[in-house]
């Protein structure tokens, strides 16, 4: 059995092995590439794998304070606990409360309003949060009155003796750290105060969501509750509504402080607030002198508000007017950052907290009167201030911001670390904290200048606002070479803090040494133990000071040898305040070394820090500038490499709305915001004018005078910036550019050589300098000359056939349907369908439409034969045919054959009478067009079956006689072809097969006509035996129809739109149904045709006489009987026997083109 040990060097020699491998496999790599690939990484939110630092400390307070001093251990113990728990709880803030606070309400921008009820159910939604804050407020001003009692117990100058004399060496201590901890919490109540004042939609849904709690109360059983739950519930609504709604910080002051019975002690202890104001006024001289400048740090302007805090809780403790310098100091504050903007877009007026919070006797103050006189002006002066400083120090920033870029990603390289690592060391860790000052300073006149304008309502020009993207371009720029170096700062890391650490080392050795000295001179000078002196505090107070400073600086030089956490920073500080103020340190050391420990803090949590001032998610509420920054952009192609930037910046927005759990919709919705804006402003753009540049460089290469573009005269905008751009970069997906160009590039191009098939080569030289010119890959556009049929789509037909017989007349001689005029009255020309649309529409779609188009078809005349039927038993309608069956019953039996047109004539005036439509059609004008109708569908069922057969014909034309028995299948086993031969030569019988039963094909007409005759000619339908007798007449009405369409033809005007000069569907509906109700035999007993043509012929006759000069004779004696005859026929009279014998011989020819046509269409039904 093998043993641990061994099993370890096996697993030991096994990842040596696999390192070496890798490495060998690494350096065979080529370093340029692999850099290169490094570089491409600039997503800070969707690499898989990120390396973030942060220093983890796993000792505690009470293991990190452990020096020879008891009591100088308890005090800082104490101290330190309280400021790092300040510290947490502000950190905590940061991450889970500010953000959920500030995305409370939001919706999505398509949402005008919100629905009944919805408000409720999303404080409901939030309510365990809201709880969570309570606890979370509750333990802030718990730890914040414990650290004031502590401060309150060190300065005691009224308390007992043992007390006083054990900490009276503490009496001048400046614990700045402790003070500013103080601040920093009180900073995290006036941002919860201000966010959810300014965000009404908390308060708003608060009050909604009590409201429907009292109606609750009246009815709890019907919303399934027990009424001690309601009141439960109730309890804990009102509590997060008095505690939020009442102002978290100035409960604070009055309960915790000025109000607590246990803090009276501190308003008597003068010592107390005497030091807490001279850190307050220390702090806020520090932060004046660096403010707005390069050295200003992250956090400044969130001590600023934490101090002036402090100060209004000191002016409520101390009970008189304030101290005249710090109020001077505040206002002077107050004028140079009237706006200070903490966290997101949430802004803090320092003038305003004042006024709310300072007690009476400080308002009264001169300085805060001038203050508030002077807002307006001050407001004015800060705005113009700011829009001077983005017009004339941009340039300048620009310039450091370039410089810093070059030397940081120069400094960090590979190649400089391997070369000198320890030197370059100094150089990184002030272009670490140089880079993270420059983000900060340039997002602090982003978001300010924004702000300001819209606190003040000044609206941003376009001057401004380009200046503006130019800084969130820089930010992001900036985080994007953080997050692409973060490797190699990652590996530096820890010697950059090493280095700081050790300069602190250096200046508190000598410190030390002196304190050791002075310490042994005193004990040798008093013979007391030290070792007794630290448990008992006794001996001089020079003596005790001596061992605290040492203690201190004991403790300061074993947390800078330590790890850069938290615990280790904030005690380091502490130590120092102690040293600083204990041992005769010089204000420009102490000062270095406060400074060092403040870089320290920075670069240990260098990426969070970076994050925090690369942040552009105040943007959200400036959405209504992506378009105008997206359109400047585009205007300025050289500046296409920004893209991603900007759209980073916008979308830094997504990332607070998942810490603060926003709804899916709204991110969604703000997602689709941004890509809505981004394809209307450039992408949209982009694709027109590249296509247009393609079509302009062809056109003017062939056609004669288009317009030549002069490069030299009109300048030239570069497109091809966008397409080289990698895919930006949204929160949920990608956009390539370059697809979404090539995407719209194809579509247009096929759909418009679908349009105009003579274009398609044109569209081909297009795509063909698109790639040449833009390097776009598109696609063939697979529309060659004469393949793709131009006609409407037999499909389209089929599913319309209603529309289709109705806007559409049929030719039955040259089997096309020709659109009606009235159907195209915007264009400028008739479509048209024949045969060959039809062939190509089965070429494409397959045979299988063929028995779908008689399905339709016969659905179709189902539906019209309703009508028709209807129409025959209509009384009026019925009495009429009765009448004229009775008519032809006694003309039969008195020998008559033929039907005459007089009776015709009647019947169509008789129907007439019963009454016009609006647009003056009688009733049988309206059945004639109905039996058309009928007749256009049969017509199109005929055209169907000829495509068809057009179809298979052209389909077989290389194939043998599909009548001989041939298996292709049988050859090609025969032939020893293999499997797939043999497959596909039975595949090829199958083809054969259905194209023969294709040919073949059954009689459409005649399953249409078999299928309703035999319920037509029941008895149930008996009304319809007397159709034959309205024939005549609706021949009669379709001659008049028919010339007064040709008529309008000839004519212009609005007449023209009613034009048609055939109609041969009314003579195949009519020969159908017919066939349909078996009455052939009794319309030719009408010879109605015969009748008909010799009634004609007789009037033309009889008209031809009276103008007919033959029959006069020849001579002068048939000159003399024509001159009689034309005397008596007056001139008017002549020309209008002139018109009637051309409007008779009009009706001859198209009675007998009704004639033919009616009876080729029988011939189908025979």
């Amino acid at each position: 059995m093998t043993t641990a040990e061994e099993e370890q060097e096996k697993l030991r020699r096994f990842v040596d092995e696999w390192r070496s491998h890798i490495w060998d496999k690494l350096e065979q790599c080529d370093s340029n590439s692999t850099q290169a690939a490094a570089r491409d990484v600039g997503d800070i939110n969707g690499d898989p794998i990120q390396i973030l630092t942060r220093p983890l400390e796993g000792l505690t307070v009470l293991d990190l304070i452990a020096t020879d001093n008891f009591l100088f251990n308890k005090l800082m113990i104490v101290v330190a606990h309280d400021c790092h728990e300040i510290q947490q709880l502000r950190k905590q803030a940061f991450k889970k409360i500010y953000p959920r606070l500030v995305v409370f309400g939001l919706r999505s921008s398509h949402e005008e309003m919100a629905l009944e009820g919805e408000l409720q159910k999303t404080f409901a939604k939030s309510f365990k949060f809201f709880q969570d804050l309570l606890d979370f407020v509750s333990k802030l001003r718990a730890v914040l009155s414990n650290l004031v009692q502590q401060l309150e117990a060190i300065y005691a100058g009224d308390g007992s003796k043992n007390s006083k004399k054990a900490y009276a060496s503490f009496s001048s201590v400046h614990l700045r750290t402790a003070v500013q901890c103080l601040a920093d919490g009180f900073t995290v109540l006036i941002m919860i105060d201000e966010i959810v004042s300014q965000n009404t939609a908390i308060g708003h849904s608060l009050s909604l969501f009590t409201r429907m709690l009292h109606t609750v109360r009246s009815e709890p059983s019907t919303f399934r509750m027990e009424p001690h739950q309601v009141e439960s519930l109730h309890y804990e609504v009102s509590k997060v509504d008095s505690v939020l709604m009442g102002g978290l910080f100035q409960r604070c002051v009055q309960e915790d402080f000025y109000g607590n019975m246990d803090m009276q002690k501190l308003k008597s202890n003068r010592q107390c607030l005497h030091e807490i104001l001279f850190c307050v006024r220390e702090g806020l001289l520090q932060i004046f002198y660096r403010l707005d400048s390069l050295r200003e740090d992250p956090y400044d302007r969130e001590k600023i508000t934490g101090l002036i805090a402090v100060w209004v809780c000191h002016s409520w403790m101390i009970g008189e007017a304030p101290e005249k310098k710090l109020t001077k100091l505040v206002t002077d504050l107050q004028k140079r950052s009237p706006v200070l903007h903490l966290f997101c877009n949430v802004r803090f007026v320092p003038l305003e907290f004042l006024v709310r919070h300072l007690p009476s006797w400080a308002l009264a103050s001169p300085a805060i009167i001038e203050a508030r006189k002077d807002s307006a002006v001050v407001n004015a002066n800060f705005l113009a201030s700011l829009d001077d400083g983005l017009s004339s120090h941009s340039q300048s920033l620009r310039s450091v911001l370039a410089n810093w870029f070059v030397s940081f990603d120069s400094t960090v390289s590979a190649a400089v670390q391997q070369l000198a690592v320890h030197a370059m060391l100094g150089t990184r860790f002030k272009q670490l904290t140089q880079g993270v000052c420059l983000a900060y300073r340039l997002r602090h006149i982003l978001r300010a200048t924004i702000d300001i304008h819209a606190f003040l309502e000044v609206p941003i020009n376009k001057a401004q606002l380009k200046r503006l993207r130019q800084v969130a371009e820089i930010l992001k720029a900036m985080e994007s070479m953080f997050h692409r170096r973060s490797c190699e700062t990652a590996l530096g890391l820890s010697l950059m803090l090493q280095l700081a650490q050790s300069q602190i080392l250096r200046r508190l050795t000598p410190l030390k040494t002196q304190l050791e000295a002075d310490l042994a001179a005193v004990s040798r000078s008093s013979g007391v133990l030290v070792l007794a002196r630290s448990f008992t505090r006794g001996g001089k107070d020079m003596d005790t000071k001596i061992m605290d400073a040492l203690a201190a600086v004991n403790l300061a030089i074993k947390m800078a040898q330590g790890c850069s956490s938290v615990h280790s920073n904030i005690t380091l500080r502490l130590s120092l305040d102690v040293c600083n103020s204990l041992s005769k340190v010089p204000e420009e050391v102490a000062a270095e070394m406060m400074d060092l420990c403040s870089v320290i803090e920075l670069v240990a949590d260098i990426h969070s820090v970076v994050k925090l001032v690369t942040d552009c998610s105040f943007l959200y509420w400036n959405r209504d500038t992506m378009p105008a920054c997206f359109r400047m952009l585009y205007r300025k192609t050289g500046e296409a490499r920004h893209l991603q930037l900007v759209v980073s910046a916008f979308g830094d927005a997504v990332n607070l709305m998942k810490a603060g759990n926003a709804d899916r919709s709204v991110i969604e919705s703000f997602e689709k915001e941004l890509e809505d804006a981004l394809t209307t402003e450039l992408l949209a753009p982009l694709c027109r004018d590249i296509e247009t540049d393609l079509r302009l460089h062809v056109h003017s290469a062939h056609l004669k005078g288009a317009v030549n573009v002069n490069p030299t005269k009109t300048g030239v905008r570069d497109l091809s910036w966008f397409l080289h751009l990698k895919p930006l970069r949204l929160s949920s997906k990608r956009i390539h550019i370059k697809s979404r160009v090539e995407s719209y590039l194809n579509a247009a191009f096929y759909n418009h050589a679908a349009v105009a098939l003579h274009n398609w080569k044109t569209y081909g030289e297009m795509r063909y300098l698109a790639e040449l010119k833009y390097g776009l890959d598109l696609d063939d556009i697979h529309l060659p000359g004469q393949t793709l049929e131009q006609g409407v789509d037999v499909l389209e037909i089929m599913r319309n056939i209603h529309l289709f017989v109705a806007c559409y007349t049929y030719n039955l001689n040259t089997q096309v349907f020709i659109e009606r005029v009235s159907n195209a009255r915007n264009r400028k020309y008739l479509n048209t369908v024949n045969v060959r649309h039809v062939a190509n529409s089965i070429r494409t779609h397959g045979t299988g439409i063929m028995s779908t188009t008689v399905n339709f078809a016969y659905q179709f005349l189902a539906q019209k034969f309703i009508v028709f039927s209807q129409f025959l038993f209509d009384d009026h309608i019925k009495s009429l045919l009765i009448k004229e069956h009775r008519f032809v019953k006694e003309s039969r039996e008195r020998g008559g054959k033929d039907y005459p047109v007089e009776r015709a004539e009647k019947l169509n005036k008789d129907i007439r009478k019963l009454g016009l439509t609006e647009d003056g059609s009688s009733f049988l004008d309206q059945f004639r067009r109905l039996i058309a109708e009928m007749g256009n569908a049969l017509g199109f069922v005929r055209m169907v079956r000829l495509g068809g057969l057009h179809y298979c014909s052209s389909a077989s034309g290389f194939v043998h006689d599909l009548d001989t028995d041939m298996s292709f299948k049988e050859a090609s086993r025969e032939a020893g072809i293999p499997a797939g031969g043999v497959c596909a030569g039975k595949i090829l019988d199958q083809a054969l097969e259905s194209q023969k039963m294709s040919l073949e094909g059954m009689d459409y007409l005649n399953i249409l006509t078999s299928v309703f005759a035999q319920e037509l000619r029941s008895n149930d339908n008996i009304h319809l035996s007397t159709f034959f007798l309205i024939v005549p007449t609706l021949t009669v009405n379709a001659v008049e129809a028919i010339l007064q369409d040709k008529e309008k033809l000839s004519k212009r005007g609005r007449d023209t739109a009613n034009g048609m000069f055939t109609d041969d569907g009314f003579a195949l509906g009519l020969a159908y149904i017919l066939k349909v109700l078996g009455q052939n035999t009794d319309f030719d007993s009408l010879h109605w045709f015969d009748s008909a043509r010799n009634h004609y012929q007789a009037e033309k006759a009889r008209i031809e006489d009276g103008l007919d000069m033959d029959g006069t004779g020849s001579g002068m004696n048939g000159l003399q009987i024509w001159s009689q005859k034309l005397a008596s026929i007056s001139e008017e009279e002549a020309h209008n026997m002139q018109l009637v014998l051309k409007r008779i011989s009009s009706y001859l020819v198209d009675l007998e083109l009704i004639f033919y046509t009616f009876s080729g269409a029988r011939i189908f039904f025979q």
